[in-house]
């Protein structure tokens, strides 16, 4: 008998023991509901912090409290709220709004709690915001927020508990107020901040493939601390994309600039798009010049032979002698020409030894200085493209190169 009540004693004790150190999160609750039965991690804890609207109590066990999620509530303190009072025109979060909007927000908010708790969490955010744009109520930013953080959508609830606290620890009591308090700092030290700007009028701005602002303009905000990509684009302009890690707690510049295509083209250009067309046309020029006199040399050198030909001692059916003496005065008449034609064969030939390498170099020139993009490199590939690996064995000494593109 004395074991038998040892062992009750020793039982009575653990459960003390047990009680006590149960978490501040865990609510009694008179009966046993079918949501109190639900699996622990899949609820939020629903704490009533205000009076039913009905009857001026506690709310009823329909809304008591829940075990939290693991690792979604402020650790201490606090945690979802399962009702709010309509009949309170008079505070700060009330002003402006109608009682029937109030009820209906209240409505919305009731109907999350119960898809919290199935759980769906994306279902419950979508009915809490539908209850703020009814009625912006501190707690319903809070359940949001809770939903949120579920969800796994960190800078969203962050937000919600920023707006959550702005009235202080009256509409959401002193446990839930000190716990939002605290789950809103250890959600800030989860993310980062970034700051994009672009000066481009019209400028399309997104961050992972949602829309920031068309530009020009700038947008700072928080971010998930992790790699995002930023992109700009516009009709005929070149669009410009990065990649950026941003760290917990780090802010990140960006400033976008974008160009248009002539630009970009021009940009890519080892030299400015006229030179080699200038080379190309004076080689060219110098050509044409060259062609002209040969063909004006062409002519006077045939006037020659025809004036030649008129001669007695030109033409072989008068004269069978071996043709005119070069001091024959009547062939030194047409010295002049002789000289004009030699002389602007002479220029022609020249023109071809300058102007063919002009119009060559020109061409060359003009397939180097052809328009291409430049290629983007990954910020995280090696910026040194030759790599030298000493190499030594008992046997060999040598050097390993890597070239890498």
């Amino acid at each position: 008998m004395k074991v038998v009540c040892s062992w009750m004693l020793f039982g009575v004790i653990v459960a003390g023991l047990s009680g006590e150190t149960s978490s501040s999160w865990a609510q009694p609750v008179s009966e046993p509901t079918p949501a109190d039965t639900a699996q622990p991690g899949t609820e939020p804890l629903m704490r009533d912090a205000t009076l039913s609207p009905s009857t001026g109590t506690e709310s009823s066990a329909r809304d008591a409290a829940q075990p939290p999620p693991t690792g979604v509530e402020p650790s201490t303190g606090g945690g979802a709220i399962s009702a709010i009072a309509i009949d309170v025109p008079d505070k700060p979060w009330s002003r402006d709004v109608s009682e029937e909007n109030r009820r209906i927000a209240r409505e919305l908010f009731l109907e999350g709690n119960r898809l919290f708790r199935i759980p769906l969490f994306a279902k419950a955010a979508e009915k809490y915001v539908a209850a703020l744009g009814k009625w912006k109520h501190p707690a319903v930013y809070l359940n949001l927020a809770i939903a949120q953080l579920n969800a796994g959508q960190e800078v969203e609830a962050r937000d919600s508990l920023e707006h959550a606290l702005e009235h202080g620890e009256e509409p959401l009591g002193a446990d839930n107020f000190r716990g939002a308090q605290l789950q809103l700092k250890q959600v800030t030290h989860q993310l980062g901040r970034i700051r994009v700007s672009c000066r481009t009028q019209g400028a399309q701005v997104t961050l992972d493939g949602v829309l920031l602002f068309i530009g020009p303009g700038s947008y700072e905000g928080w971010v998930k601390a992790k790699d995002h990509e930023i992109t700009a684009k516009k009709p005929e302009y070149l669009s410009e994309a990065r990649r950026v890690t941003v760290s917990s707690g780090q802010l990140q510049r960006l400033e976008l600039r974008l160009i248009t295509l002539s630009e970009a083209t021009d940009a890519s250009r080892r030299w400015a798009a006229w030179k080699p067309k200038l080379i190309t046309a004076v080689g060219g020029a110098i050509v044409a010049v060259g062609g002209v006199l040969h063909t004006v040399a062409f002519r006077n050198f045939r006037a020659y032979d025809d004036e030649v030909a008129r001669l007695d001692c030109g033409n072989p059916i008068v004269d069978r002698s071996s043709g005119c003496a070069q001091d024959d005065p009547e062939l030194r008449k047409f010295d002049g020409l002789l000289r004009r034609a030699r002389r602007q064969q002479q220029i022609a030939v020249g023109s071809y030894i300058v102007g063919v390498p002009l119009v060559a170099a020109g061409v060359v020139l003009l397939y180097m200085n052809r328009p291409h993009l430049k290629e983007l490199r990954n910020a995280n590939s090696s910026s040194n493209p030759i790599s030298v690996v000493p190499l030594v064995s008992s046997d060999s000494l040598g050097i390993v190169l890597s070239v890498s593109k």
